[in-house]
């Protein structure tokens, strides 16, 4: 995985929950960013699904993904980059 990759990912979701940029860190998750609740966490997924061509809409573990790590992994194991 690229970091570029990596790097777009973050940026959607700070996008998504309407952070600064720079704020996610790898590590970013809903425990430490007080956007990323139930409501945040759906407008992560629409803006992924958006980026990504609706292909993030079929992968029924992202309801879950509640950590940028999490996210990126799930997206790598997809195949969604």
């Amino acid at each position: 995985m690229s970091d570029s990759f990596q790097t777009e990912v973050m940026e959607i979701i700070e996008n998504a929950l309407e952070l600064s940029k720079g704020i996610l860190k790898d590590d970013s998750s809903s425990e430490t960013i007080e956007e990323w609740d139930s409501l945040g966490q759906l407008s992560i997924l629409v803006a992924l699904d958006k980026n990504f061509d609706g292909r993030v809409s079929t992968i029924s573990e992202m309801a879950e993904a509640d950590s940028v790590t999490k996210i990126i992994n799930i997206l790598k194991d997809n195949s969604i980059f």
